[in-house]
């Protein structure tokens, strides 16, 4: 089990995240929704101590999971930023491969195989990562952190700027992945897939955590009218957002 207890992030005076305590269990797919600003980057990168948050704790399998090195931290949890900024045009089977650097040694070819097979990427293999669509290299990035063999497995947007059927492709892996006993957990500020695919979601707003439980119970009418400024509709059977 993943826990954070009080976990805050401060620059300055100003508060990104406050006093955010949540647990998170392998095999559910979990959502951390908010709007843009509600502190859902500020908590990964604190999370994983890319941040050295300002008080709170973060515990791995009741373990104080900061206290590790750096190495160990990254076999432990992988980060799929939202950003996908490569300055040399590797191959994405060099991009992959660069998942085992907290290992210190290669990986196998099957476990290569393995995670580009596993989001459907090994055709593309030998493409160079700037021919690659936005989506393809979603999968790339998301391969690269399956190569670290890490439990927790954190992704932030991952369906962001992708048309609809390639979102869907992108919730179902997360699905099948977080089915394969790992932890995942998505930040994003997309409504309807969250409450159509996670099993649980926590709700940030102004760097607070304003709800958290199961999907359906938890994204209600009220809270998407407090903290997105919209509400649902029903439209030929089936619920769409409205400001």
């Amino acid at each position: 089990m993943l826990e954070t207890k009080n976990l805050s992030f401060r620059i300055n005076d100003k508060s990104l995240i406050n006093d955010i305590t949540l647990k998170f269990s392998p095999g559910l797919l979990y959502g951390i929704l908010g709007p843009n600003g509600s502190g859902k980057s500020t908590f990964f990168k604190t999370l994983t101590k890319i941040w050295t948050p300002a008080s709170g704790s973060v515990l791995w399998q009741g373990n104080p999971l900061h206290q590790l090195d750096r190495r160990h931290i990254s076999r432990t949890i992988s980060l799929v930023s939202q950003s996908f900024e490569v300055h040399f045009d590797f191959t994405v089977e060099e991009v992959v491969q660069m998942g085992r650097y907290p290992h210190s040694r290669t990986s196998s070819p099957n476990l290569l195989k393995w995670a580009l097979s596993t989001v459907d990427a090994w055709h593309l293999r030998t493409r160079r990562l700037n021919s690659l669509s936005i989506g393809e290299r979603q999968r790339t990035f998301i391969a690269r952190a399956l190569m670290t063999e890490s439990p927790i497995l954190l992704l932030d947007e991952p369906s962001s700027s992708l048309d609809i059927r390639h979102q869907l492709e992108i919730w179902e892996l997360l699905q099948n992945l977080a089915k394969q006993d790992k932890i995942v957990i998505v930040a994003t500020h997309d409504i309807q897939g969250t409450k159509r695919f996670c099993d649980r979601v926590a709700i940030f707003n102004h760097g607070e955590c304003v709800a958290e439980g199961v999907s359906e119970e938890v994204i209600n009418a009220q809270l998407l009218s407090h903290v997105f400024g919209v509400h649902e509709e029903k439209t030929n059977g089936q619920f769409v957002l409205s400001s």
